[in-house]
């Protein structure tokens, strides 16, 4: 995986690189808006389900987006 601790170290295509850390910016930047929107929220129940659905959303977008790019399996 990307993040294992066993992984040889490889060496990256620099532009590969910055539209991965581009991607994940823009993905971190919808994340603090949908937590934004959920703080301000003013039913618990209501609030709670939508804190899930906005991470559900996200997490699927940035599995997605590592597919397409092939950083992820």
């Amino acid at each position: 995986t990307l993040f294992s601790q066993n992984a040889v170290p490889a060496t990256w295509n620099q532009t590969q690189l910055m539209q991965l850390l581009i991607g994940v910016n823009q993905q971190l930047e919808v994340l603090e808006r949908c937590l934004g929107q959920d703080v301000e929220w003013e039913e618990p129940s209501l609030e709670s389900e939508n804190a899930r659905l906005a991470l559900k959303i996200y997490f699927q977008g940035m599995n997605q987006y590592l597919q397409g790019k092939e950083y992820s399996h």
